[in-house]
């Protein structure tokens, strides 16, 4: 099919016919890559996304920000075949797992995320970011799936960091290889919405967004801060 995405133009994405419409389900890649909406609730309950003509047109799904479900499914796809073609990999446990995406989780919702099975991108606030689902956030995301199968990295401290770090490292990778002519060392640059920042973290000039660029340097979070919790960011996991 042929999807207009929110944040990477017109692409071609898989999908597949069930007999009335067509929907976010790509049966060539692996297991299967799919694209389900939470409907701005917690609930994943495999509610597909769909098209009459397989034409994602933008004035079709625009509406409550559907078209960024079609960056998530593009987004995985090129993952898929990033990981492919530049290591070998047949998705991300090796095996050709299947690569689930829920899109619109709860409301208003200003993060992305991988849980251990699937991957979940909320919406955006609008004022800090627009719907999580760029091509680099999903490539970090799923980037985290791949860091589950192959190492035994604590989600905390300096181990959390590193973890943190590969997957922004496969962000900008994947999306030299899928959309070059972007923006590869900015993190997130298509869902920024904060007044003065061009991006979420900067590969290249950590610190123009308030990230390190030097271990222990200007702006690195003390790895024993405590108690690792979400509130103090497991000491420091994305900072550093």
């Amino acid at each position: 099919g042929s999807a207009d995405t929110r944040y990477s133009g017109t692409k071609e994405i898989e999908t597949t016919f069930d007999g009335t419409n067509y929907i976010l389900k790509d049966q060539t890649r692996g297991q299967g890559i799919v694209t389900f909406n939470c409907e701005s609730t917690l609930n994943y309950q495999n509610i597909n996304f769909t098209d009459n003509d397989n034409n994602w047109t933008t004035a079709e799904h625009s509406a409550n920000k559907d078209n960024g479900a079609l960056d998530a499914h593009w987004g995985a796809e090129k993952t898929y075949d990033y990981w492919t073609a530049k290591h070998g990999r047949n998705s991300f446990n090796g095996s050709g797992a299947a690569i689930n995406s829920y899109v619109h989780y709860d409301s208003n919702y200003d993060n992305a995320f991988w849980d251990g099975s699937r991957m979940t991108y909320g919406d955006g606030s609008g004022t800090y970011f627009d719907i999580l689902t760029s091509l680099d956030v999903a490539a970090h995301e799923i980037g985290h799936a791949v860091c589950t199968y192959t190492a035994n990295l604590a989600y905390q401290r300096e181990s959390g960091a590193m973890n943190e770090g590969f997957s922004d490292i496969w962000g900008a990778a994947v999306e030299f290889y899928a959309a070059p002519t972007k923006s590869p060392w900015l993190i997130g640059e298509d869902i920024e919405r904060r007044s003065g920042h061009a991006a979420l973290r900067s590969m290249s000039n950590p610190k123009s967004e308030g990230q390190p660029d030097t271990y222990g340097g200007t702006y690195w979070k003390n790895p024993n801060c405590g108690t690792p919790t979400q509130s103090n960011d497991y000491c420091g996991v994305h900072t550093n």
